[in-house]
């Protein structure tokens, strides 16, 4: 299996770099009561997102209006399909406290918090053929995340996630919504956290958000895990 990003996207954002987390033989168990650590440092960045007078309109701070910026150039709408960290900073400023799902999601929260950095993980162990992130034809499926029984199509030229061997969605609009069958669950063991930086974020900061997961994720979930950069030079890594 390969994880890659299709060249065309670079064309259009050649400064683009995804960092990404492959870890493996994890153990996933456990609830908030098993990793009160982990609860602490969310909360501890939920705090300082509300603190943080920059955060007050997420669509006008410099690292999230990249992003709303590069949605509409593939021609997505960023305030119907907001970016996932976009959507996490306003549910956080609204005074929700996010829910502890597992410790993976858990850890890519505190990450994407701190970092205000999209971040988003796929179970390795559902893929079929290879994961590319690039531009959808629109004959490709997707199933929401927690809606099974539903089923839709990308548009054309949309930034998706694909499964090359089932032809199903990952994820839509590059960093928007994740899809069910990669969904992230207790008994996941091998998986694949990305943290994406468009400019003006420097790349370092994608990295840095990997290399903090992955010292969390020794100690929470154990197994062994390495980081692969993304770029336009290297646009794929063997898993």
């Amino acid at each position: 299996m390969q994880l890659g990003i299709a060249p065309a996207l670079f064309t259009a954002f050649p400064a683009y770099v995804r960092h990404v987390v492959i870890a493996q033989d994890l153990d996933n168990g456990g609830g908030a009561e098993d990793h009160p650590g982990l609860v602490e440092r969310l909360r501890a960045c939920e705090a300082a997102v509300r603190a943080d007078d920059a955060c007050q309109d997420p669509r006008l701070h410099p690292r999230l209006a990249a992003w709303r910026e590069a949605f509409q150039t593939f021609g997505a709408n960023p305030n119907k399909n907001p970016p996932s960290i976009v959507n996490l900073v306003k549910r956080v400023r609204s005074g929700t406290e996010l829910p502890f799902i597992n410790p993976l999601v858990c850890l890519f929260n505190i990450a994407s918090l701190q970092h205000l950095l999209p971040a988003g993980g796929d179970d390795l162990d559902r893929v079929e053929g290879d994961l590319i992130l690039g531009y959808a034809t629109g004959d490709e499926r997707y199933t929401p995340l927690g809606k099974p029984e539903e089923r839709e199509r990308p548009f054309p030229g949309e930034v998706i996630l694909l499964d090359t061997g089932s032809r199903e969605v990952f994820c839509r609009s590059w960093c928007w919504r994740n899809g069910h069958p990669s969904r992230i669950e207790a008994t996941t063991r091998n998986v694949a956290i990305n943290f994406d930086a468009l400019p003006p974020v420097p790349p370092e900061d994608g990295l840095r958000a990997a290399q903090e997961l992955m010292e969390l994720l020794g100690h929470a979930c154990g197994g062994r895990a390495r980081i692969e950069r993304l770029d336009a030079a290297r646009p794929l890594t063997d898993y």
